[in-house]
């Protein structure tokens, strides 16, 4: 073929080739002249995803770190050693020495902990000793200094594991994949298969007593030796998990020395900017010149310290305070009312506890702040998953809220706010009668709605049309939603009070249990005699309610028709109805309570866990059991009237199909629904802590969400299956009543 010059279809192709050939290329250019010989770096996609969690960990970290005023310039210099109990730790030669820390200079301890031996740390201290600020601040050098292949620390709270019921494995990719939605499930397995990740974490005390050790048995067996670990834990509950079971082998053990006077006046001038040194000098000059004053024995905690700082940061311009009342206590001092050095006066704070009182007075508005938060991070759970992150924060509200719950733990004489028992907040009397409201609001709806629906289908009016038919289906939703309401009321009112003094306390989260064979005596079913009770509330439920029903039906009748008869024909309705109720309502009552068994709280998961599981568990029994029970009033109705050969006192009785389908169908969804709010924990849950104490302005709405970030926040701790305040001088600085002096005039300076 001939060449007839450059044209369209003959332009001269001097692009190379690339041959790939598995992991080598080879670039051939024109006529073999020259080749190029490369390799092509295909990216390892679990090194992708430890690198993309890696950075999503560390903004995250880093954002709660500056919420919690730990990245500042001068953080509090809490000095972190060995343990000095050898009980506590394994053996030295395969620890090391972990060597001393603090900080503000975590970059030795993070090269100490990065050593092939030295890969597992315990952190060890008491209540507000900055366990789980070491563990943040350490995740956050470790991701900083993170290179390829290294593995991706990731701090997450232990309260929710299950060593009896879950793997350790199985748990961290759950928690993995809950808080971090991007990754992939085949991803975490790979992660964790790889030991891509370092699980720090936050809070063995958090767990049962009885499961920590069984969480460092799992511990030592889930993970092989070498594989790093960090773990953060009270050290008196350490002790005792260790005593019965094991330390946690191949890690260094340290502990929080106390703050002393001098290191505590340091910070506070340290942290001071220039033009507020002399503003904190007098205070800093107190501390040194009496290391044993109650304020300088109160600021050798680290929280107290960061609570004081953060307390009088910010001053009044151009303001002193000059006097102060003559008899004023310490607690009715607000900060704003003091200059720092005030804390020093043993006149205005004689104790250290008088100091404490005081600085804890800060603590809403410094772990609620009044500015903005961020926005959500990209890469975690949204917004809507955790209701309360983003949410600017109301302190007075949150004061009053946490006071409330303070309060009812005092009154019960116990620090463990489990969610089932807040209802006791309110006395039995006026807690039966909101039950008792509630049910009678819920029962009258379910019936008006359905009676109104088929009155006003049935119309049998002489007028014509839609708004004849519309007032017709209103009369009669209104009378019916009234007939079964009142008596729903005192049936649902006596039930809760009755199976409340039978239990002495609260009624406890269940779950559904079908028992057969040897399932039958598994630990906590319930006993004959709880089953009995049960049938005995049932009866007495059903029969008040029937009987209630008839006696209401018969009245409304007699004043809206003046028939003679009315009040017999009530009369014999509830007769009827309370027998058909009664019995109907004791075997549904016992056969619930023989597919029964409660929740072992000791070893139950955390506390929207256990909130979540008993309102599966109380659904399943409304499905259940209350077409069970529908269908028990439907059938009792036809045996009874020909029992009783089809008249009574001189009132001819009828029972047909219809009226069974009706009358059992309302039934079910009525007396279900009034069972379920009344006599279950999650349906006292929804009544008093979503309806009532936050009508009442006692608790937010979102209950539950407010007290998983005050767990977040650092207010409340987990035990199990039940909150608790952080520290006991917490819950009772926010129990007692806020009382503040009037301030009309200017009192005179002490």
């Amino acid at each position: 073929m001939s060449d007839t010059g450059p044209g369209p279809d003959h332009t001269p192709h001097h692009d190379r080739d690339i041959v790939v050939k598995g992991p080598l290329a080879v670039q051939r250019g024109d006529h073999n002249v020259q080749n190029n010989y490369f390799t092509l770096a295909f990216p390892d996609p679990v090194e992708l995803g430890a690198q993309r969690l890696g950075h999503v960990v560390l903004a995250q970290w880093r954002g709660e770190a500056a919420l919690r005023g730990l990245l500042g310039p001068d953080p509090i210099p809490v000095r972190w050693r060995a343990t000095s109990d050898a009980e506590l730790a394994d053996h030295a030669e395969r620890t090391g020495r972990p060597g001393e820390a603090s900080t503000a200079d975590l970059g030795s301890f993070a090269d100490a902990f990065s050593h092939p031996q030295r890969r597992r740390l315990v952190v060890l201290g008491g209540p507000g000793s900055g366990k789980s600020s070491l563990a943040v601040l350490l995740v956050i050098k470790l991701l900083q200094r993170m290179d390829v292949g290294d593995p991706v620390p990731v701090l997450l709270p232990l309260a929710s594991w299950r060593p009896a019921e879950e793997h350790l494995t199985g748990w961290l990719e759950r928690q993995l994949l809950r808080e971090y939605p991007f990754l992939k499930r085949g991803t975490v397995r790979e992660l964790l298969a790889r030991h891509r990740v370092l699980p720090v974490l936050d809070g063995l005390d958090e767990l049962p007593a009885a499961e920590r050790p069984n969480a460092l048995q799992e511990l030592n067996t889930a993970l092989a030796a070498g594989i790093p670990l960090i773990l953060t834990c009270r050290t008196e509950d350490y002790r005792t998990a260790v005593d019965s079971a094991s330390v946690l082998r191949e890690a260094a053990v340290v502990e929080a020395d106390p703050l002393t006077a001098e290191q505590a006046a340091q910070y506070l001038l340290r942290s001071a900017t220039p033009q507020q040194q002399e503003r904190w000098r007098p205070l800093a000059d107190a501390l040194r010149e009496d290391p044993t004053c109650p304020a300088a024995e109160a600021l050798k905690v680290p929280l107290m310290l960061w609570l004081c700082r953060t307390a009088y940061a910010h001053p009044r311009p151009g303001e002193r305070p000059e006097e102060l009342p003559e008899e004023l206590l310490p607690e009715e001092l607000l900060p704003e009312e003091l200059l720092p050095e005030d804390l020093a006066d043993r006149i205005l704070f004689p104790t250290t506890a008088a100091v404490e009182r005081h600085l804890l007075d800060s603590l809403v508005p410094s772990v609620y702040p009044a500015r903005p938060l961020p926005p959500p991070q990209p890469g975690r759970r949204t917004s809507r998953e955790a209701p309360w992150e983003g949410r600017r924060a109301d302190q007075q509200r949150v004061s009053h809220w946490l006071g409330f719950l303070a309060r009812h733990l005092e009154r019960r004489g116990t620090p463990d706010l489990a969610w089932w028992e807040l209802g006791t907040a309110v006395s039995l009397w006026p807690r039966m009668a909101v039950t008792g409201l509630v049910c009678a609001v819920c029962v009258g709806l379910v019936v008006g709605l359905v009676d109104g629906v088929q009155a006003a289908l049935a119309y049998p009016g002489p007028e014509p049309g839609l708004w004849p038919r519309l007032v017709h289906g209103i009369l009669v939703a209104a009378v019916d939603a009234l007939i079964n309401a009142v008596p729903a009321a005192m049936a649902f009112a006596l039930a809760h009070g009755i199976g409340f003094a039978f239990k002495g306390g609260a009624l406890e989260p269940s779950h559904v249990r079908i028992r057969l064979g040897r399932g039958a005596r598994r630990p906590g079913a319930r006993s004959g005699t709880e089953i009995l009770a049960r049938a005995g509330l049932g009866f007495a439920g059903g029969l008040a309610g029937g009987l209630g029903i008839g006696l209401l039906q018969g009245i409304v009748r007699k004043l809206l028709s003046g028939d003679p008869y009315a009040l017999r024909v009530g009369l014999v309705d509830a007769v009827i109805y309370g027998g058909m109720f009664a019995v109907v309502g004791g075997l549904v009552g016992a056969a619930m309570a023989w597919c029964e068994a409660l929740e072992p709280i000791e070893t139950a998961p955390g506390p929207g866990e256990l909130l979540t599981r008993n309102r599966k568990a109380v659904l399943l029994q409304w499905l259940l059991f209350a077409p069970l029970f529908g269908a028990g009033v439907a059938v009792a109705g036809w045996p009874a009237v020909e029992l009783l050969d089809g008249y009574l006192w001189g009132i001819r009785l009828g029972w047909t199909i219809p009226d069974g389908l009706r009358f059992g169908l309302l039934t079910a969804f009525g007396a279900g629904l009034g069972t379920v709010l009344s006599l279950t924990a999650w349906g006292q849950w929804a009544v008093f802590a979503r309806f009532w104490l936050p009508l009442t302005g006692l608790l937010p709405r979102t209950a539950m969400a407010f007290l998983d970030d005050a767990h977040r926040r650092g207010v409340l701790r987990k035990a199990g299956a039940v909150y608790q305040f952080r520290h006991t001088r917490l819950q009772q600085h926010f129990a007692r009543p806020a009382v503040r002096l009037p301030r009309g005039e200017k009192p005179s300076r002490r």
